[in-house]
């Protein structure tokens, strides 16, 4: 008769053990779910912030530069020679 009672009791221990199991699969599903969803949130904010430049930079190709202007040469100021007339 003892061996009826631990049957039962091993019965219900197997249950706890395959209602954690079944918890522990539903909790890592739900955080594979939220780190799926976090890296899609990250690559699509990447894909908007690379196609902005990428348009910015096409928009500027397709203008004509400002004119460059020379530089400036700065010279020595020489010495006037003041020749007699």
């Amino acid at each position: 008769m003892s061996s009826s009672v631990n049957h039962g009791e091993g019965n219900g221990s197997r249950q706890e053990s395959r209602q954690s199991f079944w918890l522990s699969v539903v909790r890592i599903f739900v955080l594979e779910v939220v780190v799926l969803l976090a890296l899609s949130g990250v690559f699509v904010a990447y894909l908007n912030w690379s196609s902005e430049v990428t348009y910015a930079e096409f928009s500027s190709a397709g203008a004509t530069p400002p004119p460059a202007n020379p530089p400036v040469r700065s010279t020595k100021a020489h010495a006037t020679c003041d020749r007699g007339a």
